[in-house]
């Protein structure tokens, strides 16, 4: 603040240089003049002294007055005649209470008459009396028997730092609450090691389990947390940023100090050129644990998926054989019967897939399953005396799902063909439930046909029945049977569930 302090000094000097040519006068041969002499001597002395206090009074940018004994005012410059709008003739010698009758009462008048009673100076800041919105710098001290009054309007500079307050304050909520990062700043030094930490927000000790306090007046405590096989290659990214003056960024494990669950995080750090020349550096450090999580769960997800195509196209291309196996020995005529039967398990095994894509390949419903395989003949199943189904919904894995759609497929063709379903009064019962067992739960399905035409155990094994009985247990580890009973088909399951 710009205060009128050499004012108050050229006062003094103005004391000193009197009694000193006094003084001299005295002692001199000429030491006889009167006192008149002595008087006009000093008043001369006085009258310059004042003459160039006055011009340093109005070159020093502050408005300045001052008030004698009886609060009249004793002296006035340009800047404070100009801040208070009256000429200064106006003002001089009289009472600044009736110049100014609205300061009765007000905070303002209080100090100055402190100042005036206690002989101690004041500095402080106040709302410019009959000026609302307006706010003043006040610096009052004793002064010629009363007080000296220099003071600035920083209304604007008052505004720009109660704005610049409010902005920190809302950058600084913002870096306090986001949820998965910290915000840090660093100075700049030729000596890597002679960085100081200007700033970290609140969320460090959220983010890494250290308050930003002790982050702050110890860095270290946040590198002693890197997992050591990550420190080597991060420190080197940083001191090759700090070298080339050029943002780096980096990924590494770090331990959480609280919990101690090694977490993923990135850091990206960036250079700033500031007003006066030095250099600060701006730091992000964010948890990136549950992107790094889902990067792998989409690494396996791709290698489940590359299984799963190479097992889908294995089973097409075992379809398509098994399907067209019999021209070679039969004749070409037969072939688009070949053909609708091998659409007919691509569409078996695209049911199967639906239902596992609608549930993120994650598990399915027996009951959709089941209900799946009877779709093609839904006129069948809308009469629900043919077909009966039997049994509580619950959730298979993604293999048996696809394995149970196939078997169920074979099964349901060969009872329109052959069986209980290509007559009217045939009839299909199937139904299932789980046997807890020592090791572990398992699926115990049964497919009964009855009512149909008069069953015969087959010569041969078609593929069919090769995939019921032979692939089914094989992939489904389990006990699967094919009961060729007089009165009709029985298929029995009895495979483990997980």
């Amino acid at each position: 603040m710009s205060m009128p302090s050499p004012a108050l000094a050229a006062s003094v000097d103005l004391e000193q240089l009197t009694g000193d040519l006094v003084a001299s006068v005295s002692d001199s041969p000429r030491g006889a003049l009167d006192s008149a002499l002595r008087q006009a001597l000093a008043h001369t002395v006085e009258t310059k002294v004042n003459a160039q206090l006055a011009v340093l009074l109005e070159g020093i940018g502050d408005a300045f007055y001052s008030l004698d004994a009886e609060w009249r005012f004793s002296y006035i410059n340009r800047a404070a005649e100009g801040y208070f709008g009256i000429p200064r003739h106006a003002m001089l010698r009289s009472m600044i209470w009736d110049v100014f009758p609205e300061s009765e009462g007000t905070d303002l008048r209080r100090r100055y008459e402190e100042v005036f009673a206690s002989g101690r100076p004041l500095s402080f800041e106040s709302e410019a009396v009959g000026r609302q919105g307006r706010y003043l710098e006040f610096h009052v001290f004793p002064y010629n028997g009363g007080i000296g009054v220099s003071f600035r309007d920083w209304t604007e500079r008052r505004r720009a730092e109660e704005e610049l307050r409010a902005s920190e304050a809302r950058l600084s909520a913002l870096a306090n609450n986001v949820p998965a990062c910290m915000f840090y700043q660093t100075s700049h030094s030729s000596d890597f090691q002679d960085r100081k930490v200007l700033y970290v927000s609140m969320t460090c000790e959220r983010l890494t389990g250290i308050p930003a306090a002790e982050v702050q007046a110890n860095p270290g405590l946040l590198y002693n947390l890197v997992l050591p096989d990550h420190r080597s290659k991060m420190l080197a990214r940083e001191l090759e940023g700090h070298r080339n003056l050029k943002e780096f960024e980096s990924e590494f494990e770090m331990w959480h100090a609280r919990t101690g669950e090694a977490r993923w995080h990135r850091i990206i750090v960036t250079p700033r050129t500031l007003e006066n020349g030095s250099i600060v550096w701006d730091g992000i450090q964010i948890d990136i644990t549950e992107h790094k999580r889902a990067e792998e769960h989409l690494r396996l997800l791709l290698n489940e998926l590359n299984h799963r195509v190479k097992n889908t196209l294995a089973t097409v291309q075992s379809l398509a054989s098994q399907s067209f196996r019999s021209l070679r020995t039969r004749n070409v005529q037969d072939l688009p019967s070949a053909y609708a039967t091998f659409e007919a398990r691509l569409f078996a095994l695209a049911r199967g897939h639906d239902i596992l894509t609608r549930e993120n390949w994650e598990g399915a419903s027996l009951g959709e399953i089941v209900s799946q395989a009877f779709a093609p003949y839904r006129d069948l199943s809308e009469e629900c005396s043919r077909i009966w189904i039997d049994g509580s919904d619950l959730r298979v894995s993604p293999p048996m799902a696809l394995s149970l759609s196939m078997a169920l497929h074979e099964l349901c063709t060969n009872a329109v063909k052959y069986g209980a379903l290509g007559v009217p009064d045939g009839r299909v019962h199937i139904s299932w439930s789980t046997l807890k067992t020592a090791t572990g739960s398992r699926l115990v399905m049964r497919w009964e046909e009855r009512g149909g035409p008069l069953v015969l155990a087959p010569s041969r094994k078609g593929f069919g029945s090769r995939l019921i009985q032979e692939g089914l247990a094989r992939e489904l580890n389990g006990d699967v049977r094919l009961i060729y009973e007089p009165e009709g088909v029985v298929c029995a399951i009895d495979v483990p569930l997980s």
